[in-house]
């Protein structure tokens, strides 16, 4: 994991980290608090159609929730 994107996991051992382990854990920090290399990242690493598959599973905030819904063209 890079130094850019520890700052959204402050709560787990970089050296520990394991994001193809918990994919909806990384991907709900990242879709609700990330900026735009975040989620360049988080898209590298699970692949976009992945990302989207998983969008209905994970916990995010009304307003980020509608955001993703609209990037991805689900209703």
């Amino acid at each position: 994991m890079t130094s850019h994107i520890q700052k959204y996991f402050w709560d787990i051992d970089p050296k520990k980290a394991a994001p193809k382990k918990h994919p909806r854990y990384y991907s709900a920090r990242i879709l609700e608090k990330g900026d735009k290399r975040a989620v360049d990242w988080l898209f590298r690493v699970f692949g976009k159609k992945r990302v989207k598959r998983m969008l209905p599973g994970i916990k995010l905030s009304p307003k980020s929730a509608n955001y993703w819904r609209r990037v991805f063209r689900l209703s």
